[in-house]
């Protein structure tokens, strides 16, 4: 029989090649699994839905240029005011409402196009999701993971 003694760390316990390591592990761990991709979605989806337009198709992901479909057209826009839409809307209470609604409201009150204000809202909605998982791949954001979740490591940053 043999018995060894194996010295366990938490991550803020780790030396900073050890952190490097315990950093990779959790960022294969997240992998494409990004937190709040359900409710940018859905946020999105609601903006379209204000205006009756579907969203056709979309691509995004980390580090990538961000790609979309509608059936947006002139007539989901003819006869739009802006007194008709807050700047401030937040219909589905998540952050994402901001990006999306913000930037219709500024564009469509510094155009005065409702179409081109609505696009422009869109790629600012799937620009910002697109930002949002590149942060969760950043050293400050994997180390809240890794501390919260109270992971264990061996003296070179190993998941234990």
């Amino acid at each position: 029989m043999r018995t060894e003694t194996i010295s366990i760390y938490k991550f803020d316990e780790l030396s900073d090649a050890a952190k490097e390591t315990a950093r990779e592990w959790g960022r294969q761990i997240i992998g494409d699994d990004f937190a709040w991709s359900a409710e940018s979605l859905d946020s999105i989806r609601q903006f379209c839905d204000e205006f009756g337009v579907s969203l056709k198709s979309w691509c995004v992901g980390q580090y990538e240029p961000v790609e979309f479909a509608t059936d947006a057209d002139n007539g989901h826009f003819r006869g739009r005011k802006l007194s008709e839409f807050s700047r401030d809307a937040m219909p589905t209470g998540y952050c994402l409402d901001c990006a999306l609604w913000e930037t219709f409201f500024d564009e469509f009150k510094r155009t005065g196009s409702a179409k081109s204000a609505f696009e422009s809202a869109i790629y600012a909605g799937f620009t910002e999701w697109r930002d949002d998982m590149e942060s969760q791949l950043e050293d400050e954001y994997i180390d809240d993971f890794l501390i919260a979740n109270e992971f264990e490591f061996d003296e070179d940053g190993n998941r234990y």
